[in-house]
């Protein structure tokens, strides 16, 4: 009788140590997932994205500490870089530098929640954006003004003709009076007076 009391009591033991070891676990799971558990995303999991996309953002259903992360990955496992991780609560946001080409993407997600216990996680989505055309830049072309040339009338410089201008003779000094002509001019004065002087004669006798 004492060796099947002592098993049911073994039974009941080990029957209420698993009970509370059970439910011990399932609290503590309750406990990290209320805060750790990822609430929803930015692009949202698999999704496929067709607009383009500045930034993506992580909402967690506790509040996050200053070591949390995360990181995104392009098709061919390379990292995409990102701008500094801002965290604001529960939420965590990281800006895209520039737009993303079409393929898949990974994000890979690091958090510490209150309780300081790490929890890792990821997901993927699609980006599938139509081909942006650039609008062509319309170049304002100013019609330059058309030179016409026109003839000159006026000889060019090569082309006027030589004139040679024929050296005008001299005139011909006039030559001094010859010392006759004095001579009669005097002789011609003399006769004047001459006869003058005999009329002045004649008056008085």
């Amino acid at each position: 009788m004492s060796i099947i009391h002592g098993n049911k009591l073994f039974i009941k033991l080990l029957t209420i140590s698993s009970v509370l070891l059970l439910g011990l676990t399932m609290m503590l799971s309750k406990n990290v997932f209320a805060h750790t558990g990822l609430e929803g995303s930015n692009p949202k999991a698999g999704i496929e994205v067709t607009e383009e996309l500045k930034e993506i953002t992580l909402t967690f259903e506790g509040k996050l500490e200053n070591l949390s992360t995360f990181k995104l990955f392009d098709t061919n496992k390379q990292e995409v870089k990102l701008a500094t991780v801002t965290l604001k609560e529960k939420v965590m946001t990281r800006q895209l530098n520039q737009p993303l080409a079409n393929g898949s993407y990974e994000v890979q997600w690091t958090i510490v929640g209150e309780d300081g216990h790490p929890i890792q996680g990821k997901y993927s989505f699609t980006v599938q954006r139509a081909e942006v055309k650039q609008p062509q830049t319309e170049l304002i072309v100013t019609p330059t003004p058309s030179v016409s040339v026109q003839p000159s009338n006026s000889p060019s410089p090569s082309s006027t003709p030589t004139t040679k201008v024929e050296s005008q003779p001299e005139p011909a000094k006039a030559k001094p009076a010859s010392n006759n002509y004095l001579i009669w001019v005097g002789i011609g004065v003399v006769m004047i007076i001459a006869l003058v002087a005999l009329m002045i004669t004649r008056r008085k006798k």
